[in-house]
């Protein structure tokens, strides 16, 4: 559920504990389910893909073989503990397919069409894509203390063909996908930050993947910047890490010119295992602040049932879709 309807008083729907966790590589499915002391994992499984399963782009790209695909989603569901009764779930995606960003704005009209031609308008001036090809849509978000515009909108946006065949490949094995976020914005809702009802912290959250990396501040759960740097070259890279430290610094300059003041609280990191270290230094040297990987106590309780659940870093952010509400 955005900010946006909770301010406007709807009231929130659970999302379904079914969970699937695609890349490029494999799809991953996940049953989580909520009962007083926090989440129980019911089932996991996984199904690898062919390494040309999807045409090469920035933002993705579209199945080579969508039957393939439809046949991997079907046995995957058929051989999940849900089975039959499996008929809602949600889908988690790489940054690198589901990109975010921002921007200022008087009104969002309220028909379909005409906010829909709003988006795209405000989207193609913030991003070197070609927007007709583009699924977008966006929530609304607190607005920086000195934006010009009144209000300020959360833009996600991915390659339509791609997230169609998606969606078709699970209707046809009888699943409806209510919701698709990226990994980044689920792990946001996975970890437990501070909570302040006076001035509060900024929080960060850095995630690591194949692809790229993103950061994310947040305060009071909500974002406030979101940045994805696609990898131009290896993760060891000695000039790709100065690259990083950098673009960190300028991101911690963004930050203390549009919240004077406002402390940098914790930084919570999600990479790979030989990745974590680097990750770590680049981190510290270019936020100044202290750096922790994610773990067991940043995420709620979770306990699990099936004896080949995986590691903390492969369930946070599908945990973190199982946490978010929908309208």
């Amino acid at each position: 559920m955005s900010w946006w309807q909770r301010a406007l008083g709807y009231e929130p729907i659970p999302a379904p504990p079914h969970v699937f966790g695609l890349d490029a590589r494999r799809l991953r499915y996940g049953q989580f389910v909520r009962d007083r002391q926090g989440f129980r994992l019911r089932g996991w499984r996984e199904a690898a893909l062919p390494a040309d399963a999807f045409h090469s782009g920035l933002l993705g790209g579209p199945l080579r073989d969508p039957a393939a695909f439809q046949e991997v989603v079907g046995g995957l569901i058929r051989g999940s503990l849900a089975g039959k009764g499996l008929k809602e779930a949600s889908l988690v995606l790489p940054d690198a397919w589901l990109r975010v960003s921002f921007s200022e704005i008087t009104d969002v009209p309220r028909q379909a069409q005409a906010r829909d031609e709003v988006l795209r308008w405000k989207l193609r001036r913030l991003v070197p894509f070609r927007i007709d090809e583009l699924r977008v849509s966006a929530v609304e978000v607190a607005p920086l203390p000195v934006q010009e515009e009144p209000r300020r909108l959360m833009l996600g946006f991915g390659v339509e063909q791609l997230l169609a065949q998606i969606e078709d490949a699970f209707a046809a094995n009888g699943v409806r996908l209510g919701r698709i976020t990226n990994s980044s914005l689920a792990l946001l809702s996975a970890v437990e930050l501070p909570v302040s009802s006076g001035f509060a912290a900024m929080a960060a959250i850095v995630q690591v993947e194949t692809e790229g990396y993103t950061l994310i501040f947040a305060r009071n759960g909500e974002p406030v910047l979101h940045r994805f740097k696609a990898f131009t070259g290896g993760m060891q890279d000695a000039a790709h890490a100065g690259y990083v430290t950098r673009d960190l610094k300028l991101t911690r300059n963004f930050l203390d010119e549009h919240f004077a003041g406002a402390p940098l609280g914790p930084v919570l990191l999600l990479a790979p295992p030989e990745a974590e270290p680097l990750w770590l230094d680049r981190l510290q040297e270019g936020l100044g602040s202290s750096v922790a990987p994610v773990d067991g106590r940043h995420l709620p309780s979770l306990r699990s049932e099936d004896p080949v659940a995986p590691s903390w870093r492969e369930l946070a952010p599908m945990l973190g879709a199982v946490r978010q509400e929908i309208a």
